[in-house]
């Protein structure tokens, strides 16, 4: 369970996103190292996905990645490893239910590497050639 002290930073966290105006952003992004208490409280949400916090912070950190700010990006992406691991974790003990939102983050951040912002794959794709044919690459 989170103290009341590290729910009170990831609280603070969520509202002052959201009411940051966007010509703020780039000094936000700037700050967010100098709260030193916010990223091991954000890595306790992350592990408790029974918090009820879990839910808000997973779409902030969506939109942070959302942001053309790459050091808000990096923000999340350091969360990424844990994301992962709690998803893996989740499934395999077969609770369906408890991640849903981690699973809607990864998705989220997965569909917004794989498409620019036009909406064009950036994905080049390839075949492989067959080895049962003949080639200048290798022999029959």
């Amino acid at each position: 369970m989170l103290g009341s002290e590290q729910g009170g930073v990831v609280e603070e966290w969520l509202s002052e996103f959201k009411t940051l105006p966007e010509t703020h952003i780039s000094t936000y992004a700037g700050s967010l190292h100098l709260k030193k208490s916010l990223v091991p409280a954000l890595y306790r949400v992350i592990q408790d996905t029974s918090s009820e916090l879990l839910e808000p912070v997973c779409h902030q950190l969506f939109e942070m990645y959302r942001s053309s700010e790459d050091r808000l990006r990096r923000f999340t992406l350091q969360f990424l490893p844990e994301l992962v691991w709690v998803y893996l974790r989740i499934t395999a003990s077969r609770d369906r239910q408890s991640n849903g939102c981690i699973e809607a983050l990864l998705l989220g951040i997965y569909n917004l590497e794989i498409v620019d912002k036009d909406g064009n794959s950036k994905l080049l794709s390839f075949t492989i050639p067959s080895l049962s044919k003949p080639s200048v690459y290798h022999e029959v």
